[in-house]
């Protein structure tokens, strides 16, 4: 993330100095702004990314969205292997499944009783712990 900053900042201060020819009209002295703007969104999203077990639910924060799912709704809980790299990263929807992928390692799948999204995926650190921990609440 830092390399990238840092990389985007340079190229910023280089066209303010008139060395990429950016800067000469008023248009083109905030594109890279803007693409500095829209790359900081992107990283805070995804580093702001977490799977959170409350006293009724499970919840899934990829700012700036949420998703919980409540006990009740939750069928069973599963790991499943690691997620092919065309995946990409990102909140995900394939058919009724709704995927929160951060990585491509193994991940949770949550099957859901009722609602549109019957399996909702969640990439987290440590998904063996985190499958135990949503278990022992279920219970």
């Amino acid at each position: 993330m830092f390399a990238g900053l840092l990389l985007i900042l340079a190229f910023y201060i280089f066209s303010l100095t008139g060395l990429f020819g950016f800067g000469t009209d008023p248009e083109e002295r905030y594109a890279l702004p803007l693409i500095l703007l829209i790359y900081l969104a992107a990283m805070w999203s995804f580093f702001g990314m977490k799977f959170l077990i409350t006293s009724d639910s499970v919840v899934a924060v990829f700012p700036p969205f949420r998703y919980s799912i409540p006990f009740s709704d939750i069928s069973s809980v599963e790991i499943m292997d690691e997620f092919p790299w065309y995946i990409g990263w990102g909140v995900r929807i394939w058919g009724r499944k709704l995927i929160f992928v951060g990585k491509h390692t193994k991940a949770v799948a949550i099957r859901k009783e009722k609602g549109f999204f019957r399996t909702v995926v969640l990439v987290s650190e440590n998904p063996d712990e985190f499958k135990k921990r949503v278990e022992m609440t279920l219970k």
